[in-house]
């Protein structure tokens, strides 16, 4: 049996670690450890059918570290950025943002690690058009009630934004008319993130020729003023208004009443600005307020009671 020769095994071994000391040094002189951040895309995976995810980032901020020639050949797409939703419930949900990387690279700080996203149910719901007027008809003419085609919409939506709104708004401008208006109004009034369906409606104003009278403004008062005080005065800036509407409903129209102006309790003069109380369907005004102002007076103190002259002389 050949005898081991443990002086060449031993200097053999020793030439393997010298060159594996000597690799391991040139290799890190050469191509050293780095580190470099990445701004990477973050997507959202697995939301459920029925829900909407809003306020997740588009992107996360990651450091990678590997060997200076990897780093310098990476892009952000090499990466991979995730938030799985699948587990997700409506309102506030901080998540986990996971983050793969090449082979050899090892991802050392995500920032945000966590994020925070609002979970809404997706409903649907059908709401009124109500139409307001831009402008006025032309001098005797007013604007009676508009139609609108359709009158009810569709809206679609997070749960909390849809629940918000009672209606929609169309627009039509009326500056100048004498005659009916048609129109297509694009609706308004709606939270960013709600869509609506139609978008656009059809409004048709009926604009006609009315009467014109002047009729006179009573002050309407309500409650009492506070102990030792009395109304003195009520008085209303204009007293006198102009009245339009169809002639069948201008005839009956004899005044037109503010609306009540409260002074339960008060000791001190009121001044308010107050709208007025329409006497009838398509009954037009203007102007359309009027200032009230009741003026307040202390009482006279009652004179003290003089003893009779026969109880006087009783005494």
């Amino acid at each position: 049996m050949p005898r081991l020769n443990w002086r060449n095994l031993s200097l053999q071994i020793l030439s393997l670690l010298m060159a594996l000391i000597l690799w391991v040094y040139v290799t890190n002189e050469q191509n050293p450890l780095d580190e470099r951040p990445f701004n990477v895309s973050l997507r959202g995976r697995g939301v459920p059918d029925g829900y909407l995810v809003t306020g997740l980032p588009s992107t996360v901020n990651v450091r990678a570290q590997g060997s200076r020639g990897q780093l310098t050949t990476l892009t952000p797409g090499d990466f991979q950025a995730v938030v799985d939703l699948s587990g997700i419930t409506p309102g506030e949900n901080e998540l986990t943002v996971n983050v793969s990387a090449p082979p050899g690279i090892r991802v050392i700080q995500v920032s945000p690690s966590r994020v925070r996203v609002q979970v809404d149910r997706v409903v649907e719901k059908e709401v009124p058009v109500a139409v307001t007027f831009r402008g006025e008809p032309a001098a005797g003419y007013s604007a009676l009630a508009a139609t609108v085609d359709p009158p009810l919409v569709h809206l679609k939506g997070p749960e909390r934004l849809v629940n918000a709104v009672t209606r929609v708004t169309a627009t039509v401008d009326v500056q100048g008319a004498s005659g009916t208006v048609e129109r297509s109004a694009t609706l308004t009034g709606l939270p960013r993130g709600v869509s609506v369906f139609p978008p656009v409606v059809r409004v048709t104003v009926p604009v006609l020729a009315m009467p014109v009278k002047e009729v006179p403004v009573e002050p309407q008062v309500r409650g009492t003023p506070a102990a030792g005080y009395r109304v003195e005065e009520v008085r209303v800036e204009p007293d006198v208004i102009q009245v339009s509407a169809p002639a069948p409903v201008l005839e009956g129209v004899q005044r037109v009443n503010t609306v009540p102006v409260d002074i339960s309790g008060v000791s001190q003069d009121v001044v308010r600005r107050v709208g007025l109380v329409a006497p009838g369907n398509g009954v037009v005004m203007r102007p359309e307020q009027v200032q009230v102002t009741v003026r307040l007076s202390p009482l006279a103190e009652s004179p003290p009671e003089k003893t009779p002259p026969e109880e006087q002389n009783q005494t």
